[in-house]
């Protein structure tokens, strides 16, 4: 059997590479990486006064490495080599993945032996360089994706970021400002353990000015940070209301978002939005995830985007239009990029219930769906529902919540509508 020896050579500076992974790549027979990894590893090796040329291969991609493995089998040893560690947001981590699912699916294709040789990672050598743990950071990156930060960066005081392209921090500090974030410190690392790295510090309205390096590091430094509370049911006078929009109440809200069964990731669609309480909280449930809040009056657009800023949320997002009509690229181009839910809440459907789960269902059989309903014509197409769907569990719960209220020196009840909830989910 062959070998693939996957070799982290550090942030770039050939002195950092370990010897371990010196030593690895000496013995393989060809060299395959990303140009930047390559010429470290190379550059590395001249140190030690060996100017022997090896194969190479400079790509990323993990099928064009396999392939070029493939298309040598005069080579015994492979050294793949990819900058910082080959454990932290690394290409290592696919290459291993796709080979080992190779095997398991064509086990008469030949099986490599994988070695691995743990490197420096540029934010290991970053929060160094600040005398920064790496357990008190929240770890992001936007390589080949976008995220919203805000929500992380309110929520942790350490965020650590390697960015994409040479605006991502002027663009994220212009969120900052935004949403009222204004004195976060910003601390951004370009060409790292190199002998021109350069660190630059300053607050969100001076980064937002500048531009750096597409492969460099920044750290948002927030003292102000607030974690995030684990639990629903924020008090209904804390949002913004709009005469004549609903909100979903506090008790009411919290069952719902219970049932939604959130994760951090998790994409919400929240339709027929009213005031955006669920919106505001599901987004506040999922800060590494969004939320698209559907709603189509135009008052109530406006009032969830003034919760959306009140809450420090920008990861959610406001699509104005009738549902499901809005949401389907046929008679909405732009809704093609939407991606698909994981939670759908139903809070309002005029009318249009079964074709609004029907969208749901037919974007993610696996979504979880929870409908709102107050009346019993609403309730009697549920049930309907409910009647196609065989495949799906219903669970359905009627809740009346009733407050306590002061009226003098007596103290009154004040019943609220009976609502019913309903969780549709996978058997």
């Amino acid at each position: 059997m062959r070998k693939v020896n996957v070799i982290g050579v550090g942030p770039g500076n050939p002195d950092m590479v370990t010897l371990e992974a010196l030593q690895a790549i000496r013995e393989s027979d060809a060299l395959i990486g990303a140009g930047r990894a390559v010429a470290t590893a190379r550059e590395a090796i001249d140190l030690l006064g060996e100017k022997k040329t090896k194969p190479t291969c400079e790509t990323f991609k993990t099928e064009e490495i396999i392939s070029y493995m493939d298309m040598h089998p005069e080579y015994q040893s492979f050294a793949c080599v990819f900058t910082g560690d080959t454990s932290v947001y690394s290409g290592a981590v696919p290459l291993r993945k796709a080979l080992k699912a190779r095997k398991e699916e064509m086990p008469e294709t030949e099986e490599f032996i994988v070695n691995n040789y743990a490197g420096v990672s540029s934010i290991q050598y970053f929060l160094s360089k600040r005398a920064i743990s790496m357990a008190d950071v929240k770890l992001v990156s936007l390589h080949g994706r976008t995220m919203d930060l805000v929500p992380i960066i309110r929520e942790n005081r350490f965020v650590c970021v390697l960015l994409g392209d040479e605006d991502s921090v002027a663009k994220i500090s212009e969120k900052l400002v935004q949403f009222g974030l204004c004195d976060v410190n910003i601390t951004v690392g370009e060409r790292l353990s190199y002998q021109d790295e350069c660190f630059t510090s300053g607050n969100p309205r001076e980064i937002r000015l500048k531009r750096f390096d597409p492969l460099a590091i920044a750290l948002f430094e927030n003292d102000a940070y607030r974690p995030r509370v684990n639990s629903f049911g924020i008090a209904d006078d804390h949002f913004a209301r709009t005469d004549g929009i609903p909100i979903t109440k506090r008790d009411v809200r919290a069952l719902s978002l219970c049932r939604l069964a959130i994760h951090a990731d998790s994409i919400i669609y929240d339709i027929g939005a009213g005031s955006g309480s669920i919106a505001i909280e599901a987004a506040l449930a999922c800060p590494e995830g969004r939320v698209y809040a559907v709603e189509c009056n135009e008052d109530a657009v406006n009032t969830i985007e003034r919760n959306r800023y009140a809450f420090q949320v920008d990861n959610i997002r406001i699509l104005q239009g009738m549902a499901p009509a809005c949401l389907n690229p046929r008679e909405n181009p732009d809704a093609a990029r939407l991606p698909k839910p994981d939670c759908v809440f139903i809070g309002g459907s005029k009318g249009r219930l079964f074709e609004i789960v029907d969208w749901a269902l037919g974007r993610n059989p696996d979504a979880i769906i929870v409908i709102n309903t107050v009346t019993l014509e609403t309730l009697a197409e549920v049930l309907e529902i409910e009647k196609r769907l065989t495949e799906y569990k219903f669970e359905m719960v009627e809740v009346q919540a009733t407050g306590m209220e002061r009226r003098g020196s007596y103290h009154m009840y004040r019943a609220e509508n009976p609502i019913t909830i309903t969780r549709i989910s996978k058997r």
